[in-house]
C-alpha cells in the first residue's frame, strides 16, 4: 500500500506542476489543449492496445456498460425530480451536471498507470456504456424536458464517439477479443514504447487545464451536484464490488471508474441551452478536485 500512495502523491505532484508552470506563465491552457491532443490520439490509445494483449473476453462483461448506462439514466431521473419545481436553468444544470463521467479524457489516463490490463479494460468498458450517454442521449433528453428543440441528430452526435481514436481503437480491440483474435505481437511492441508516456503527460495535462475559482454564491449548487454524485458513485462502487462475480482487478477498475468526475462535454452542452456555464465549469473544477483526491485512497485501500 505505501508504494501505491508513493506513486499516486507523484501523480498528483504531476498535476501541481502543470498547474504551477501555468501560473508561473511557462506554458498556457492552450499548451494543454495540445497536450490533450497527444494523449488522446497516440499515448491513450497506445494503453489500451497494450492492455489487451493478455485480455480474455468473458460474456460477463457486457454488464460494466449497462451498468454506467443505467447509472446516467438514474442522474438523469433524479436531476428531473430534484428540479421539476425549479427554474429552467436549474433543471438545465442539474439534468446535465448529474449524469455522465468523463473517462476519457481524465479517468482513463489517469487509472491506466495504477491498474493491471483487465482494469483499464474494465474502465473502457464502463466508459462505453457512458459515452453515448455524455455525448448526445443526456443533452437530447434535457432539451426534450425543457421543451427546447435541439437542432441536432443525435444519432450523428453519439455517433461521434468514434471519431476518438481511443474509443474506436477499444471497440476494435473488443471484437477482435470476442473473436478470439489477436493482432501481432510486433504492433503490441510498438504501442508498448509509446504507452509508458500516458500517465505523466495525463497529469500534466490535467494540471494546465485546470483552473480553480472560487465563487461562493455558486458554491451550495456545485457542492450539491458532487454530493449526489459521489452518494451514487459510493452506492456503485460497494455494491459492484461487493457483489460482482468479476476478478479482483475488475471489480477494483469499476468501484475507481464510478468516481469519474463530470463530463468534459456538460459546459458546451449547457451552453447549447442558455444555461450557466460559469456554474457548470465551476462545478466541474470541484469534481475533479473531488477525483483527485479520492481515486488514488481508493486505489491504495481497495
Amino acid at each position: 500500500m505505501a508504494d501505491i500512495l508513493i506513486r499516486a502523491c507523484f501523480f498528483l505532484l504531476m498535476v501541481v506542476l502543470g498547474y504551477a508552470v501555468k501560473k508561473a506563465g511557462i506554458l498556457s491552457e492552450e499548451d494543454g489543449v495540445a497536450l490533450s491532443r497527444v494523449v488522446l490520439n497516440i499515448t491513450l490509445p497506445a494503453a489500451i492496445l497494450v492492455s489487451f494483449r493478455t485480455f480474455v473476453f468473458d460474456w460477463r462483461y457486457m454488464a460494466i456498460p449497462l451498468i454506467s448506462f443505467a447509472a446516467n439514466w438514474l442522474m438523469l431521473l433524479a436531476g428531473w425530480l430534484i428540479t421539476r419545481k425549479r427554474e429552467r436553468g436549474d433543471r438545465i444544470f442539474y439534468m446535465l451536471e448529474l449524469p455522465a463521467y468523463n473517462i476519457g479524457n481524465f479517468t482513463l489516463p489517469f487509472v491506466s498507470g495504477f491498474l493491471g490490463s483487465a482494469g483499464v479494460v474494465a474502465t473502457c468498458l464502463f466508459d462505453m456504456g457512458n459515452a453515448p450517454m455524455c455525448l448526445g442521449l443526456n443533452f437530447t433528453v434535457t432539451a426534450l424536458m425543457i421543451g427546447e428543440k435541439t437542432g441536432r441528430s443525435t444519432l450523428r452526435a453519439v455517433l461521434s464517439v468514434f471519431r476518438k481514436p481511443s474509443f474506436t481503437v477499444y471497440v476494435a480491440m473488443l471484437i477482435l477479443a470476442m473473436c478470439s483474435l489477436s493482432l501481432p505481437d510486433i504492433v503490441f511492441d510498438f504501442a508498448g514504447l509509446i504507452s509508458p508516456a500516458n500517465a505523466p503527460m495525463a497529469m500534466v495535462m490535467i494540471g494546465l487545464m485546470l483552473e480553480i475559482k472560487m465563487d461562493r454564491s455558486k458554491l451550495k449548487a456545485a457542492l450539491s451536484v458532487n454530493l449526489i454524485r459521489l452518494l451514487l458513485a459510493a452506492a456503485i462502487a460497494i455494491v459492484f464490488f461487493i457483489a460482482a462475480p468479476f476478478s479482483y482487478e475488475v471489480r477494483k477498475a469499476v468501484a475507481i471508474t464510478a468516481f469519474a468526475p463530470i463530463s468534459s462535454a456538460s459546459p458546451a452542452f449547457v451552453a447549447s441551452l442558455k444555461g450557466d456555464v460559469e456554474l457548470v465549469g465551476f462545478a466541474s473544477t470541484i469534481s475533479i478536485i473531488i477525483s483527485l483526491v479520492l481515486m488514488p485512497i481508493l486505489i491504495a485501500l481497495l
